[in-house]
Parts: structure tokens; C-alpha cells; sequence
């Protein structure tokens, strides 16, 4: 599970500082390839032992970098990271630059009243004018003999910070919301990736959540987004993918979406942590289908990208060497990473960007 955020052109790289990309429409379509083996990366946060999990990258007032996610180490270094309370609260670390491990600060926790619950998959933003940063996070309460615990419950929820270093993140507790600090509710809603759409006028959320609808009865993991001018009030969900029937990786976790020149690239992670599935898009809300539309399978889990003075990064997490014996096994912990660079696609791939009608 992962959660994300990115920006979206350069005019708005003062809003969502994680990866502003290249504004513009329909420049020559390119590929994001990373420079080495995931093995031979930085670790940006970890001790390569402990477990770190789905992330956000987000930027603060002061020109610092902060890595949020589930489960690892805090600041006092209580816990291992692997043990199920370590799901409890989410990881805070903080650093200079991209290029160098950052420091665990103590770790962030929902402070609201509910049952002992996990705060997994964490994405963030700024506001427009940068007042107030969101984390969005998956609530949730596990699973017992395969069956969800209070599932009724479970829901997509909001903990903001003001503090120029974010360092005290509180739930949202203003009159606009149904609950406290709850975004909106659906069944298994997770894995969030949070930025502003100049060309929608709208901030959008993608998630990945379990396809038991009317679009796919049955099914598990597609992936859905919805839309909001305030990062409070959100739309109805729309399906933008659905899992695969005969894929044997067709469990979708951790989507990541950026928009580059004139297109939206979609990196969907599954249950083989050796590798994401990228598609390409015109529209935000149709990325076709999950087979025919697939441009490549791409080294790495539940990637992230952002850019910082300059240079641009892709950043993954519980990354396996080769493809996983069984759902998640992975041989690399920690966040990992390392440079990336855009080069010309392959023959045959154009053909599978999904077009608008």
C-alpha cells in the first residue's frame, strides 16, 4: 500500500511540492526510466531491517523534506517497525536534501477517539495558497479469520499541520466534515495520492479499494479518484481502473499519478513487489484497460517521484529483487531512492496511451 503526491505544472510548484513536472500539452511522449538497480539505491529512510512501508514525500516552508508513512521506527527508536502496534502511528522523518539519509522524528497518530485502529498509506498537499498542509490516510481496524474488522468504520481520513516545519500534524475538526477529521468513507479506500489539476481547476485523490461494485462484482483492487476544490468536500468516486481478470498480478495497490506534457502517467503496484505497471493517459479519469493498456512493467514498489533543485527522483518502497515467491515478499526495506531520467518509448507503446474520444 502506498499513498502519494505531485505536482502538477510549474505554476503551481509553490502548492505540491513533491515532483513538480513539465506543464505544457502534448510534447513528444517519453519514458520514466531510473538510473540503476534498486539494490545499489540510497536508502532514504531505514536501517535496511526494519519495515518501511507505503509513504509521502512533502516539502515544508523551511526548504526541508519530510518522508511520512506505515509502519517504522520514531524518533525514540520504540519498536521494530514489523510488529503490528508499530501500524498504529505513522513514520516522520525529516531531511536537507534528497541525496542523503533523513532523521526519525517521533511518530504521528490519529488523536481522535475510536478503537485501536492503523493509520496506513498516508498522502499529502498544500492548500493553494500554502496555509495548511493535509495528510490523508487509510483508517482501518485489520482483519480477523478473513473477515474485515468494523468495516463500517473504515474510511479515509485527514490530519492537517499549519507549522512552517510541519511539525505537529492535528485532525480536522471543522463544521465541513460529516465525522472528525474523516474525508469521505468506502469500503477499503487506501493508498492515497493527493495533488492539484490546474487543467481540472480541482484537487484530485486516487486510491485503490476493493472492487465488490456494480463495475466489478467480485473483484479486488481497482483503482478509483475524486475530485475537490478544497481538500475537504470530495466527489463521488469514478473507477479509472479496474484489476486485470487473468493477470496473475492484477491486485492493485499503491497508485502514483503525475501529469507531464499533456499526458497522466499511472503507476499501479500489485502483490509482486519486483515490479509497477505504468499506463498513460489524456484523461485523468479513463486509463483503459489494465492488459491492453498497459505500457510497460517498471522495476520497483509503490513508487513516488519528485523533483528538487533541479534533479528529479523516483523513490520506492519494500522493493523485491525478484518476483515474490508470495503476495509482498521483498528482500530491500526501507525507503530507496535514486535519479530519474525521461527517454524516448519503445516502438509500439504510443499505441497504448489511452486517447481521449
Amino acid at each position: 500500500m502506498r499513498a502519494l503526491n505531485i505536482a502538477i505544472a510549474i505554476a503551481v510548484a509553490s502548492v505540491c511540492d513533491c515532483s513538480t513536472m513539465h506543464a505544457g500539452e502534448h510534447q513528444p511522449f517519453k519514458i520514466p526510466n531510473v538510473s540503476k538497480p534498486w539494490k545499489d539505491t540510497l536508502r532514504l529512510v531505514g536501517d535496511g531491517q526494519t519495515m518501511y512501508s507505503d509513504f509521502s514525500l512533502i516539502k515544508d516552508k523551511l526548504d526541508q523534506w519530510h518522508c511520512i508513512g506505515t509502519f517504522g521506527k520514531g524518533g525514540d527508536e520504540k519498536g521494530d517497525g514489523k510488529a503490528v502496534s508499530d501500524g498504529y502511528t505513522l513514520f516522520n522523518a525529516v531531511g536537507d536534501s534528497l541525496e542523503k539519509p533523513m532523521t526519525l522524528l517521533q511518530k504521528i497518530g490519529y488523536q481522535i477517539e475510536s478503537p485501536q485502529a492503523f493509520m496506513w498509506a498516508p498522502g499529502t498537499a498544500w492548500n493553494r495558497d500554502r496555509s495548511t498542509a493535509f495528510l490523508f490516510y487509510f483508517h482501518y481496524f485489520g482483519w480477523e479469520a478473513g473477515v474485515q474488522t468494523l468495516p463500517e468504520k473504515v474510511c479515509c481520513r485527514v490530519l492537517t499541520s499549519v507549522t512552517p516545519g510541519l511539525s505537529t500534524w492535528r485532525p480536522y475538526v471543522g463544521p465541513e466534515l460529516s465525522e472528525i477529521n474523516m474525508a469521505f468513507r468506502e469500503r477499503d479506500d487506501r493508498d492515497f495520492c493527493v495533488f492539484w489539476d490546474d487543467r481540472l481547476n480541482s484537487y484530485l485523490i486516487y486510491y485503490c479499494c476493493s472492487g465488490s461494485y456494480r463495475d466489478y462484482p467480485g473483484l479486488n483492487g481497482i483503482v478509483r479518484v475524486r475530485t475537490s476544490k478544497d481538500l475537504l468536500h470530495w466527489s463521488d468516486p469514478v473507477t479509472v481502473m479496474g484489476p486485470p481478470p487473468n493477470d496473475q498480478h492484477g491486485y492493485s495497490e499503491s497508485p502514483f499519478v503525475l501529469y507531464r506534457d499533456g499526458y497522466y502517467y499511472l503507476w499501479v503496484s500489485g502483490v509482486d513487489y519486483s515490479h509497477t505497471s505504468l499506463y498513460v493517459s489524456e484523461n485523468p479519469f479513463n486509463f483503459g484497460d489494465a492488459i491492453e493498456n498497459k505500457i510497460e512493467d517498471q522495476p520497483g514498489h509503490a513508487p513516488e517521484i519528485c523533483s528538487d533543485k533541479g534533479k528529479e527522483y523516483m523513490a520506492c518502497s519494500m522493493v523485491s529483487t525478484v518476483p515474490s515467491a508470495s503476495p509482498g515478499a521483498h528482500d530491500l526495506e526501507g525507503i530507496l531512492i535514486q535519479s530519474l531520467h525521461w527517454v524516448a518509448p519503445e516502438p509500439g507503446m504510443e499505441k497504448r496511451i489511452t486517447r481521449n474520444p
